[in-house]
């Protein structure tokens, strides 16, 4: 975020058209966008401002071209019938919602999201690779896997990453998982356990930080759902 708001991206033309494509960031990363540009070291936020005067300034004529068009039409069919004027009336609204939801959303995915697939897509063709050394192989298996979101994602790029051992990846990559899975699952039903009135006075151990285990587990960190949607599709 911080890099976005230098003097060499905000004033770079080909990466200013790439963000009015795609009419700004997602909903995550604006936010953080506009959270980084209040800090002192971002010239007071002057680069966030250009690319919303940008952004805004494009999706202002192309709604006010619209709508006048829209305009125009509604009172070609004034002098129509009724019904007519109902039917023309449905066409030209749901023309001109389309072109509202075409003109706000944009032609192109957020910036910030399309570098985090890539970078992704990459981290994990990497372990697919290092998957392939037994070595690698034995570590990984004692540590905690991969969030689900990942799991899936791996599991979808062994194809295409084409590792020497695809079926021993796969065979690490099912077992790493659902030996972290079933420890969470344990986890939670000691969680739950000591939740009773019985058990109460026992002190907690790892089952503490089960809830967040699960959710880490379920979703993955948060905002990965701006990588996720691109990686498994």
């Amino acid at each position: 975020m911080d890099h976005l708001l230098t003097n060499e991206v905000v004033m770079d033309p080909g990466f200013r058209e790439k963000v009015l494509a795609a009419r700004g960031f997602c909903n995550h990363h604006a936010h953080l966008l506009y959270r980084e540009s209040r800090e002192p070291h971002t010239q007071d936020g002057l680069g966030y401002c250009i690319y919303m005067k940008d952004i805004i300034g494009e999706i202002a004529e192309k709604l006010g071209s619209a709508t006048i068009d829209m305009m125009n039409e509604l009172e070609a069919s004034a002098k129509s019938s009724i019904v007519t004027r109902r039917r023309k009336l449905r066409r030209t609204t749901k023309s001109f919602g389309d072109i509202v939801e075409e003109t706000v959303r944009g032609q192109e995915h957020c910036p910030v999201c399309e570098f985090l697939w890539s970078m992704d897509e990459i981290y994990l063709s990497t372990l697919l690779q290092m998957l392939d050394d037994r070595e690698f192989t034995e570590g990984f298996e004692l540590s905690g896997g991969v969030c689900l979101p990942h799991f899936v994602s791996a599991i979808q790029m062994i194809g295409h990453s084409k590792p020497k051992r695809p079926i021993d990846v796969a065979q690490t990559l099912v077992k790493t998982e659902m030996r972290r899975l079933q420890l969470i699952a344990g986890y939670l039903s000691e969680f739950a356990r000591k939740h009773s009135w019985e058990f109460s006075h026992e002190r907690y151990g790892p089952e503490a930080e089960a809830n967040l285990m699960a959710l880490l587990a379920l979703v993955g960190v948060e905002g990965l759902d701006c990588i996720r949607d691109k990686t498994l599709s």
